[in-house]
């Protein structure tokens, strides 16, 4: 057996075990059964060892090897550019981002006597800036690799920028890391997922991602408090006795305010490095001695745990015990008004209703207001910012938000295409908005920014949008589970298939109960809820699903305050 496929199978072991120590399984049964779901655990670090030329190899053995060694970032990958001539060694752009592909589909040609070409089919990739992103297709990718003599050993004089690395590496070599943005008013964190390999180095690569700021798509929507023309000196950030040294130099940090929330971003984006349990940040030259922020953001935004129901004759929180409670000045208006989708918003206070001439405002002991007269509307959206958002199923580009107060409303370009839309939902914090739409045979969810005036008005959506996994087959709803998890609902001939996806990372999917029409979320994932077309309430429970209630027409999602 070539060292390549002892490779792939030491690998492959690793990831079994890091799957078994580090992840959340997702049901994979469609059956309604008892259960009791099982916590995530922290994902485990794993090293990867990789061997240096063995002298006498041929070119494809030489270009194996380099794969597999470039799974080590040690030493500015120094093992992997020993498999380089020295010209091409100090060329070559390890960080110009990663392809991610699946190994058992990669194959080599050889061309000429100096050249192989890889075959391989991505399942993903990673930017520059360590931000994971969909395969837009799964038409095989050539690459194209160069040889040349040096002392009589061949190695690879050109070759594609970046990595190549298989799924599986990828979850071994690589771990993903939250850095902390703030909304435009400092309420809350807002997370941007990214992607590194190297334990001994992650810090330095969150810090300079941090500097560098939000990822594309999300950047109209946030802010940071480390102004941009500061610089990281020295450029890596050492860590002694768990504590992160980080030197900045640029501006003239004058504002308390500013400086105290760099620290707090600095501390809340270092978190999940596993050695730094402090930040001790130095500013020109001068170590930082500011108190901390008299008021953080907030970083979880949590909802009443209990779901928000109708069930054909009452609205109200599901209790246990089937039991259903209004809510005062809400429920019966939304009751009289014979709902068939709702949101409810922060404070539980008011809430956008669905219902078959449009869609409606309910607000505590006022009349209800017809927010959207038009015909085929998705069960709409009602944000932290009191603002509704509205959508026909059959017209994706027709988006429209309304003030809450009535004091504006406004159809909004998007930055998305499609058939038929499906469902929109806004995250807590207000930044984000994620749409699943139909796009020929398959499902397309895409997340873009708002961007939004001083009183909290949309203004834009980010020109750029977020594609997350999609999926073969119908549409039929998504919902945010936390700050930075969608869960999305399909259905095909085979079934319900339920995914769960951190946004900016691979998604997880398993199958759902039988019949599953609608799902919710509440402050993880593992507080998804699903409704079946029979009008049962099911939860995860371990492998399978347990129904909690029954004779339930819709769940209301719910907004933070």
């Amino acid at each position: 057996m070539r060292d390549l496929a002892r490779r792939a199978a030491a690998i492959a072991a690793l990831a079994i075990a890091a799957t078994l120590t580090g992840c959340a399984a997702i049901p994979t049964s469609g059956n309604v059964n008892a259960g009791v779901a099982r916590p995530a655990d922290e994902p485990v670090d794993l090293d990867v060892l990789v061997r240096q030329p063995q002298g006498g190899e041929t070119q494809q053995q030489i270009l194996e090897g380099f794969i597999e060694a470039a799974a080590s970032p040690r030493g500015n990958y120094d093992i992997a550019r020993e498999y380089l001539t020295p010209a091409f060694a100090s060329e070559w752009a390890a960080d110009a981002g990663t392809t991610i592909d699946v190994l058992a589909d990669r194959t080599f040609n050889q061309f000429g006597e100096r050249g192989i070409r890889v075959q391989v089919v991505p399942s993903g990739s990673l930017a520059p800036n360590g931000q994971y992103l969909e395969s837009a297709t799964t038409a095989p990718v050539q690459l194209q690799y160069e040889f040349e003599q040096v002392d009589g050993e061949w190695r690879i004089s050109a070759a594609p920028p970046g990595l190549l690395v298989d799924e599986t590496t990828f979850q071994i070599v690589y771990r993903d890391y939250t850095l902390a943005f703030f909304d435009p008013q400092y309420r809350f964190l807002v997370p941007d997922v990214r992607w590194f390999a190297g334990r001994e180095s992650a810090q330095t690569s969150i810090v300079r991602a941090l500097l560098a700021g939000p990822a594309e798509w999300l950047a109209p929507a946030v802010v940071s408090a480390i102004p941009e023309d500061v610089t990281l000196d020295p450029a890596t950030v050492p860590v002694t006795d768990g504590v992160a040294e980080v030197s900045l130099v640029g501006a003239a940090f004058d504002n308390l305010l500013t400086v105290q929330r760099m620290q707090y971003q600095l501390e809340q984006s270092l978190a999940g490095v596993r050695n730094v349990r402090n930040v001790e940040l130095a500013l020109n030259g001068a170590p930082v001695e500011a108190p901390d922020l008299a008021q953080e953001p907030q970083r979880t935004l949590r909802i009443d745990p209990r779901p928000v129901v109708y069930d054909g004759e009452a609205f109200g929180f599901l209790s246990s015990g089937d039991e259903l409670s209004p809510i005062p000045g809400v429920s019966e208006q939304v009751v009289a008004l014979e709902p068939t989708g709702a949101a409810l918003g922060p404070g539980d206070d008011a809430a956008a209703v669905r219902a078959a001439d449009g869609v409606w405002l309910v607000r505590a002991d006022e009349e209800p207001v017809r927010l959207d007269p038009r015909d085929g509307l998705v069960v709409p959206a009602l944000d932290i910012d009191d603002v509704v958002w509205s959508v026909p199923g059959d017209a994706p580009d027709a988006l429209a938000w309304f003030a809450v107060d009535g004091s504006a409303a406004e159809q909004i370009p998007v930055p998305w295409s499609g058939s038929r839309i499906a469902a929109i939902e806004v995250s807590r914090d207000g930044t984000r908005l994620a749409a699943l739409l139909a796009d020929g045979a398959r499902s397309r969810v895409v997340v873009a920014s708002i961007q939004r005036d001083e009183a909290g008005l949309p203004v834009a959506l980010g020109p750029v949008v977020l594609e997350l996994a999609g999926a073969v087959g119908e549409p039929l709803d998504l919902a945010w589970l936390d700050s930075g998890s969608i869960g999305v609902l399909t259905a095909s001939a085979s079934g319900a298939r339920v995914g769960l996806q951190e946004v900016g990372a691979p998604d997880t999917a398993g199958e759902g109960p039988e019949g599953a029409v609608q799902l919710d979320g509440a402050n993880s994932q593992r507080d998804l809820r699903v409704l079946t077309s029979e009008g049962d309430l099911a939860t995860r429970a371990g492998a399978t699903w347990q129904v909690q209630d029954r004779g339930i027409r819709f769940l209301a999602t719910q907004q933070s305050g």
